[in-house]
């Protein structure tokens, strides 16, 4: 390949017709050998039933791929996928900073995505209907920050999380009324 290869990342949506992942796959690797791409990686992600029938297909076969090609050929990769019918969609990101170890890595993977949302995506679910809640800071999106309430009804706040002095002198106002 010459120099002026990048590095892509695609998901392909391949229609599953009771075949093999090679024989799914075909009209990919078709694809990325006209335009003389260097398929890196090229594994099965995931099947599963589809949210909406795709061209007739209730059920897709996911395929994630790593691939090298010249980034003007990538607009003609997209097209001829749009065209072959056995490629359901597909979704093609540029990845500068991909090493030959996180390929390795993602090659040797078999852990799927979650199919649904379980426990842990859940956690904190009752501040995320106050607004939207970030993990990292306890704080929802207006900034209001988790308070404890003691068994008096007072709250209680660590100094991080206390706010501005104005905020406070409300706060101790409201507590002497």
């Amino acid at each position: 390949m010459s120099q002026a290869t990048k590095t892509y990342e695609a998901m392909f949506l391949l229609g599953t017709a009771g075949t093999d992942f090679e024989t799914a796959c075909e009209p990919v690797r078709t694809v990325l050998g006209r335009y003389q791409a260097e398929v890196l990686l090229l594994k099965a992600w995931d099947e599963r039933k589809l949210a909406y029938e795709i061209a007739g297909h209730k059920r897709g076969l996911y395929a994630l791929s790593f691939f090298s090609v010249d980034p003007a050929r990538v607009a003609e990769i997209e097209h001829d996928c749009q065209l072959d019918e056995r490629i359901l969609r597909v979704l093609i990101l540029r990845r500068d900073r991909l090493t030959a170890e996180q390929v390795e890595a993602e090659r040797t993977s078999t852990a799927k995505p979650p199919a649904g949302r379980d426990s842990e995506s859940r956690g904190g679910e009752g501040d995320r209907r106050r607004g939207r809640y970030h993990r990292d800071s306890g704080r929802d999106e207006e900034g209001s920050a988790d308070r404890e309430v003691s068994s008096s009804g007072e709250t209680n706040e660590s100094a991080e999380d206390s706010g501005s002095e104005d905020d406070t002198k409300d706060r101790d106002k409201a507590a002497t009324d």
